[in-house]
């Protein structure tokens, strides 16, 4: 299959290493011609790295870049293009102006796809002479690693899609889930909870994101807290998607917005891609800063007293 991936930032990579490793020829283009010839660097370095840690041949990941087209131009002509995956920024106008210039260089038969994260992907095809060819397919930060895609039908979306769609995807290697087009879809949708109320907590004066953070992964037993999580996807991208959920659930209070986000995304703490976000990083910083042992007298026994009726009597009373 020969796919076209609009957008070279840090999922558009991801989705171009992602689906060259499985065999695949990609197209990677963008706007900017240095995010693309950055983008294939990035590319070429975690194949590397996947050799040196013995997960793949050093031939096969010559193999993958060998595959991995760098596309000066967006719009240029694509006969023998079957998929075009759009990974530019979180905005509606955005996304429907870039699939409406792909519709006029590509042919028919190309199969349209958003990485949309929470966006509607009937309005996203609404702009479309032909919105039957779009769908939404969402990946996760980062692509290679995060095994699981969204597969997003719009209301006018052909039925013969998604079924192509998910066998693309699970040819790569990952698994595909067939979800709804509503705000946030499942997974951002689920785990605005999480998000939304680290935020809350944060702006109370409860905790700060260090110890939020910990809470998170020591009692909910996730890998990364909140704060460690928005660092690593981008705070721009979170607030993005925090915003427009919000907004697709027509301003229900359970998911209002913090105020502390777009502060921190005007001031360009994005998290680790511009070297500070909830932490610092970079040559003199860890992120998150090590979590303190564990202290306490082991030895010091526990009592559990057995149901005592009488006494549950008396509280009853």
């Amino acid at each position: 299959m020969r796919i076209r991936i609009v957008g070279a930032g840090a999922m558009g990579r991801g989705i171009a290493q992602w689906a060259a490793a499985a065999g695949h020829t990609v197209e990677l283009c963008d706007v900017r011609a240095e995010a693309v010839a950055d983008a294939v660097a990035f590319v070429r370095s975690m194949l590397e790295r996947a050799v040196a840690k013995g997960r793949m041949s050093a031939a096969d990941a010559e193999s993958a870049v060998e595959r991995l087209v760098a596309l000066d131009d967006p719009w240029a002509a694509g006969p023998d293009v079957d998929l075009v995956i759009e990974a530019v920024r979180e905005d509606l106008a955005t996304k429907a102006e870039v699939f409406g210039r792909l519709e006029q260089a590509l042919p028919a038969s190309a199969v349209f796809a958003t990485n949309t994260s929470s966006l509607s992907v009937t309005r996203i095809a609404a702009g479309l002479k032909d919105p039957t060819r779009l769908a939404g397919l969402h990946f996760f930060n980062p692509v290679p690693l995060m095994r699981i895609v969204e597969v997003v039908p719009g209301a006018a979306t052909r039925r013969e899609i998604p079924p192509l769609l998910t066998s693309f995807v699970e040819g790569c290697g990952h698994r595909a889930v067939t979800v709804a087009d509503t705000p946030g879809f499942l997974v951002n949708h689920a785990g605005r909870g999480l998000v939304t109320e680290a935020l809350a907590l944060l702006e109370e004066g409860v905790a700060g994101p260090a110890d939020l953070d910990r809470i998170a992964r020591d009692v909910l037993g996730l890998r990364m807290g909140p704060f460690e999580l928005t660092d690593l996807t981008g705070l721009d991208v979170t607030a993005a998607v925090i915003d427009s959920i919000w907004e697709g659930f027509r301003y229900e209070d359970r998911l209002r917005p913090s105020f502390l986000t777009p502060n921190r995304v005007a001031a360009g703490l994005h998290g680790r891609k511009t070297g500070r976000g909830w932490y610092a990083y970079g040559p003199e910083a860890t992120g998150p800063a090590p979590e303190p042992a564990v202290t306490g007298d082991a030895d010091r026994p526990v009592h559990v007293l057995a149901p005592d009726p009488a006494r549950e009597a008396d509280a009853a009373a």
